[in-house]
């Protein structure tokens, strides 16, 4: 598949390129990007052979993921293994009516593959993995591209950046799977989720919510769980009413719940520095991405 990380990097100036000349039209997908936490750190130590091994063995589990979902539309979903990342498109080729819920199914499945994955290391006392995974619903431009015996599927546009821009805030927010607006709302009914943050690809970008993934609603929650839910919420709404110092005491509670939580440790410290040094009139609270 001839999608990466140059062709996820381009911006909306393509839609201006005639689109038609270079055989590409435009698609309703949804794109997965996954990737590996500290991948450097995970194999500076490790002899050549040995990263070989764990990269095989590691994108075999997430391709037998992604295979019971392209099993069922195998013309549908196209995907590619780069680098160390795992890139997904889910309804194209060919058109896919219900795109945003097969990938967040199949991002799941990851994350199920991934935990089997790490208990087999664990069991051979060897590090484990941690994967971040962010996927965009949107317009593509996207067709068969190439010449000869050679052909490559292309997916292109605004749609591919933010799901990459998606997998990479993941890692910061210390989240397995985050979901923007548009993946988000095709599943609302199904899903748990909180609110993670307003993001901005580009300063002439319309800012987007974007969602931690927690789970499905025919699945109950933890009393713990629902309580870090509730807390989070309504210190986000004081965020972004710049009730810096209210908020901060509901993002400590959820601290106080699970010392883990990232989203509010991040958050804490936003307010910290905030009431130190108060925002301009005009702040949003929306996080440029691209800073």
């Amino acid at each position: 598949m001839g999608l990466d990380r140059q062709s996820a990097s381009i911006d909306r100036t393509v839609t201006n390129i005639d689109a038609a000349k270079l055989g590409l039209e435009p698609k309703e997908v949804s794109v997965l990007f996954s990737d590996i936490y500290g991948y450097r750190r995970l194999t500076r130590n490790l002899e050549s052979t040995e990263v070989a091994y764990l990269l095989n063995e590691y994108f075999q589990s997430m391709v037998d993921a992604v295979y019971k979902s392209k099993n069922n539309f195998e013309k549908q979903i196209e995907l590619a293994c780069i680098r160390n990342s795992l890139i997904v498109v889910f309804g194209a080729p060919e058109y896919l009516a219900n795109h945003p819920w097969v990938a967040l199914q199949t991002a799941v499945e990851m994350t199920q593959q991934l935990a089997e994955f790490n208990s087999r290391r664990q069991g051979e006392n060897k590090p484990t993995i941690k994967m971040g995974i962010g996927i965009n619903s949107g317009t593509i431009l996207s067709d068969q591209i190439g010449s000869g015996r050679r052909m490559a599927f292309t997916a292109i546009g605004d749609s591919v950046s933010l799901g990459y821009y998606l997998e990479g805030i993941s890692k910061q927010y210390g989240c397995e799977i985050v979901l923007s607006e548009n993946t988000y709302r095709a599943c609302a009914e199904k899903i748990w989720v909180r609110e993670l943050d307003l993001v901005r690809m580009r300063n002439d970008y319309t800012p987007v919510p974007i969602y931690e993934f927690l789970g499905w609603r025919s699945e109950p929650i933890s009393e713990q769980k629902q309580q870090v839910i509730e807390h989070y919420d309504k210190a986000r709404k004081y965020y972004m009413n710049r009730q810096f110092t209210i908020a901060l005491g509901d993002f400590a509670s959820v601290l106080e719940l699970d010392s883990n939580d990232k989203p509010s440790a991040l958050h804490l410290k936003r307010c910290q520095k905030l009431l130190k040094e108060p925002p301009a009139d005009d702040w949003d609270g929306v996080t440029d991405l691209a800073e």
